[in-house]
């Protein structure tokens, strides 16, 4: 040891020097106690201590100092967080923000160009919420009756249930209107007396294309039967998600702890991707903005959709307006196997003009006159991008049994 060679000798002469100082008297008898002598002896031992232990006090200074530095970096290292967790408020604004993406590139792909003013005399169409499929294909139908002179335009609403009281109420501008093939079930044992009677006033103008009905359940609920006491919730903007619902779990004999439609689409979502709802219900044609927006969270750290699946569904045994779909991974991202599910068919509706015993309903069979004859010849056309893919499955001979067929458009559909 380096310090060893030089220094021990000094350190132990200067303690030598020091004890000598102190025993001085003792170690002659009581001859020598000149004061001075020893201080000084003292002096020199202590000095020569100091220059001896010199090193060694450098040296443990610098370990100290290092070991400090290295708790301090231990303690400045980044210590990886808990396993993340995806809150309420994350996740709603995250599909938000998803949704409004998703709906503001299908809107590019609209023939009616914002701020195009409204035409003279217009003939309302009712779809439903701005996110949502109705609203998607109601543009593409207002772009082209536009261009070919008739007088359309698109009026956000909750959906089916809302666009056929619409229909229904003269007070209301709404000639046209989208609404689910199983609505008419719904109203035919409505409580309320207005709901029955807009049955016997709205017509069938052309079935268009399937809304698949997805149920986006915990993975622990594998059938409607296991909802049976559960929290199940739909968007407060789809009455018609409501009504098929209330449809389904009643055919199958199961009562919901809770059926909740107060939620916002993204707020209803993200009570079943964090555990407050057991299944959400969601009728649109396919692929709906609502559910694509779950692609947003496939990278989440806490993987929510590892919690979540599309449940299957079987036609009902007393079967009014269903039909079977098939729900796959070309659909949705995040869908990993194909799920059998259920559709019904979107439809477009107008209120009976037929009488003609006014002025206003004279004119409105025949601006309906000019809408049939512009979707029988315009159909192919809407069938072709930039339109929205579910003008594709439209047939206007394909059947649909209950509604009665509107007389003023005279679409050629079978019944």
């Amino acid at each position: 040891m380096v310090w060893a060679g030089v220094n021990e000798p000094l350190l132990i002469a200067g303690l030598g020097a020091v004890l000598i100082g102190a025993l001085l008297p003792w170690l002659t008898s009581g001859m020598s106690t000149d004061r001075w002598l020893r201080a000084a002896l003292a002096l020199v031992g202590a000095l020569a201590c100091g220059v001896a232990l010199q090193p060694l006090l450098r040296s443990s200074a610098l370990s100290s100092t290092v070991s400090g530095a290295a708790a301090s970096a231990v303690t400045d290292v980044p210590v990886p967080p808990a396993a993340a967790v995806l809150t309420s408020a994350a996740c709603v604004d995250t599909l938000s923000r998803r949704m409004g993406e998703l709906t503001a590139a299908s809107r590019l792909a609209s023939i009616v160009e914002a701020g195009t003013p409204e035409p003279a005399d217009p003939i309302g169409l009712v779809s439903g919420s701005a996110t949502g499929t109705y609203h998607a294909v109601a543009e593409d139908l207002v772009g082209v009756a536009r261009r070919q002179g008739v007088p359309l335009f698109n009026r956000e609403t909750l959906g089916s249930l809302d666009n056929l009281r619409k229909l229904a109420d003269p007070k209301e501008n709404a000639a046209l209107g989208f609404a689910q093939s199983d609505i008419l079930s719904v109203l035919a044992r409505a409580a309320d007396p207005a709901d029955r009677k807009a049955a016997t006033l709205l017509r069938l103008v052309l079935p268009l294309y399937a809304e698949e009905v997805h149920v986006l359940a915990r993975t622990g609920v594998q059938s409607l039967a296991d909802l049976a006491g559960r929290r199940v919730v739909t968007a407060a903007s789809s009455q018609g998600s409501l009504h098929t619902a209330e449809n389904l779990l009643r055919a199958a004999g199961v009562t919901p702890g809770q059926l909740d439609n107060q939620q916002t689409a993204a707020a209803a979502l993200c009570s079943v991707l964090t555990g407050r709802a057991d299944a959400m219900v969601i009728v649109a044609g396919k692929p709906t903005p609502h559910l694509a927006s779950l692609d947003a969270l496939l990278s989440h750290p806490a993987r929510p959709l590892d919690q979540v699946h599309l449940m299957p569904l079987a036609l009902p045994t007393d079967n009014v307006g269903y039909e079977a779909a098939r729900i796959g991974p070309n659909d949705y991202a995040w869908v990993r196997e194909p799920v059998d599910t259920l559709a019904v068919r979107a439809l477009l509706m107008a209120f009976d003009f037929s009488p003609r015993r006014t002025d206003y309903q004279q004119r409105r069979c025949g601006q309906l006159k000019r809408l049939g004859a512009l979707l029988q010849r315009e159909l192919p056309a809407l069938a072709r991008p930039p339109h929205h893919a579910k003008w594709r499955e439209v047939d206007p001979t394909r059947p649909v049994s209950g509604w009665r067929v509107d007389a003023c458009s005279r679409m050629q559909a079978r019944h």
